[in-house]
């Protein structure tokens, strides 16, 4: 009796030492590690002229980076760095570096200026760098372009700012107008700007009658103003920065030159925030102000097709029935986004060397036609060559890493910017350009 009962005491004792022993054999277990990162880095342009912009565009840029991460290429979640290039070249020398020395696989971002003065940082580094709003014609055949270093998902200044010409072909010539004065800032933006818009402008018979440029820190524009009306233009061509663009409206409006005349103004205007900051007083520019816009909404979708709609449905998803993208641009962060995720998926690494190698592959000819991440990643995991079709452009991109998407008129109607039925393809933009 007594040997059963010790045996008994014996196992009750074991069972207690198990028991106890347990929880630190479960503590010292090792645990399952989260999956290794994908760093790609954002060259936000969240302070300086470009700001207003920003926020529009990253609401696209956050929920792509989002819904990628539902799924994330080769199963490594993507990792957001993000630094603000303030909207200047020496900002964006600054985020080039930072972006670099913390070891992006790709990066998304920058405006003109920016990116056309950090080219030899990103040279150094070789990262993959996209950008969904740096229209300057200096990036229209560069070098990184033919590296594989830059890839360009919205228009290049030279394609976009045919739309002066044609809209005053189409539109303005036969209703009388003439003459243009020309004012632009100093900046790569601005100076670019006009300068496409002038040879758009003389091409179709458009008199230049005065062409003055300003420094960008300049803040008086009386001068200028005065000597351009004294022309009498049709029209005025204005470029630069929101900023100086708000002195020069207010100094305008608070003359007593002529408010019967058109504004053309750059493509970096039509937002919300931008228009607010210009108008000197309420209805100052119905009818009157007009600019070039990346395409968007149906008539968008008319070119681009089951993309948009998938981009649309996940925006309205996030932000809520009904909503809208801020301003076209922020579309081509979409794309952007994607295509990278896509390049590293194929590639089967992710390192900046694969995802130059992979994006022509993934997003041109030939192959599979795909219109969604998600769709794409599936086909690549099945073997297949992908083409994706993006909801900004097909994605398509020539030997210098530039697309070619549908672009239009907007105009300034009841205090807010429109769409006009002015809609170009990119053929009919290169046609013109080609005249």
């Amino acid at each position: 009796m007594r040997k059963k009962g010790l045996l008994a005491l014996s196992g009750s004792i074991c069972l207690a030492l198990i028991l106890s022993v347990l929880p630190f054999v479960g503590a010292c277990a090792p645990e399952e590690k989260p999956a290794e990162t994908i760093k790609i880095g954002i060259a936000a342009a969240e302070t300086g002229d470009i700001g207003p912009w920003w926020p529009g565009a990253w609401e696209v840029g956050e929920m792509t980076v989002d819904r990628i991460n539902e799924d994330p290429p080769l199963g490594r979640p993507l990792e957001v760095i993000i630094d603000d290039e303030q909207s200047t070249p020496d900002g964006a020398i600054k985020t080039a570096n930072y972006l670099g020395g913390q070891g992006v696989v790709f990066a998304v971002g920058y405006e003109s200026d920016g990116l056309w003065a950090a080219l030899d940082v990103i040279e150094r580094f070789g990262t993959p760098t996209f950008t969904h709003w740096a229209g300057t014609s200096k990036l229209d055949r560069t070098e990184l372009g033919k590296d594989r270093l830059f890839f360009r998902t919205c228009a290049s200044d030279t394609i976009m700012d045919t739309l002066y010409g044609l809209y005053w072909e189409d539109e303005l010539a036969p209703q009388g107008y003439k003459k243009v004065a020309i004012m632009n800032g100093t900046d790569e933006a601005s100076r670019s700007t006009a300068e496409e818009a002038a040879v758009s402008l003389e091409k179709v018979g458009a008199q230049i009658v005065y062409s003055k440029e300003f420094p960008t820190d300049q803040a008086t524009f009386s001068r200028i103003l005065a000597d351009a009306f004294a022309k009498e233009p049709d029209a005025i061509f204005v470029a630069c920065g929101a900023e100086q663009g708000s002195i020069v409206m207010k100094q305008w409006w608070d003359s007593a030159l002529t408010k019967d005349i058109l504004w053309l103004v750059p493509d970096e205007w039509p937002t919300p925030e931008v228009l607010e900051a210009i108008t000197p007083a309420e209805g100052a520019f119905d009818n009157k102000m007009v600019a070039p816009n990346p395409t968007s909404g149906e008539p968008l979708k008319e070119y681009v097709g089951e993309s948009y709609d998938i981009m649309m449905a996940q925006f309205e998803k996030v932000y809520g029935a009904g909503a809208e993208p801020e301003h076209a641009f922020a579309i081509n962060l979409w794309d952007a986004i994607i295509v990278g995720a896509l390049a590293i998926q194929a590639a089967g690494e992710a390192t900046p060397e694969a995802v130059s190698e992979y994006v022509p592959k993934v997003a041109g000819p030939p192959g599979v036609k795909v219109y969604s991440y998600e769709e794409g990643k599936k086909a690549l995991e099945e073997g297949k060559d992908i083409d994706f079709e993006g909801a900004g452009s097909d994605c398509n991109f020539d030997e210098y890493g530039n697309v070619y998407p549908p672009s239009s008129m907007y105009m300034v109607i009841d205090g807010k910017w429109e769409q006009t039925e002015a809609v170009y393809s990119s053929a009919e933009q290169a046609e013109f350009f080609e005249r």
